[in-house]
């Protein structure tokens, strides 16, 4: 065998081997925003994300921000509702609430250059899979108004958590 032939497939080789050990310890599953027309978040119009689980062993962090504009939105928190379906389509919801204000109803969050507020709340912690694939989520608010004014938009994050054992 000449050299030639021998050096293709160990470069092939090796740049398949990277791809699988970058993918592998992968800590972000998904990281979208999402903008809401005219700052309205409507109560039956779900935000629909897709992500890959690529195991059912590790488990992840959900977590969601919201940039509020505190000149239209007065609520104390934001009830949100998780539907997530599998590849088998099973179907779990889960309820959270991201809280906004604090007890003597300060806003406890970061404040933008524009004068709106964004709030970050991990809705869901140690979340693992129950299968490998495509996963579907949809995630909506659930107040007892048709349409939420103020909210200026939505980020859902998928992160690795790490799960840490007393010794």
């Amino acid at each position: 065998m000449n050299k030639k032939s021998i050096a293709f497939p160990i470069i092939l080789f090796s740049a398949l081997s990277m791809i699988l050990v970058s993918s592998c310890g992968k800590k972000t599953l998904l990281d979208e925003t999402r903008t809401f027309p005219n700052d309205t978040w409507m109560r039956f119009t779900l935000e629909h994300y897709q992500v890959e689980a690529p195991n059912t062993e590790d488990c992840y962090n959900f977590t969601v921000s919201v940039t509020v504009d505190t000149s239209r939105y007065h609520e104390p928190a934001v009830p949100i509702l998780m539907e997530i379906e599998s590849p088998s389509n099973e179907k779990r919801t889960l309820f959270s609430t991201l809280v906004l204000r604090n007890q003597e109803g300060a806003w406890i969050s970061h404040s933008n250059d524009d004068g709106t507020m964004t709030a970050t709340q991990t809705v869901r912690q140690f979340f693992f899979f129950n299968t490998k694939g495509i996963h579907s989520i949809n995630l909506g608010q659930r107040t007892n108004k048709y349409e939420i004014h103020g909210i200026k938009s939505l980020n859902f994050k998928i992160e690795k958590a790490k799960l840490e054992y007393p010794e």
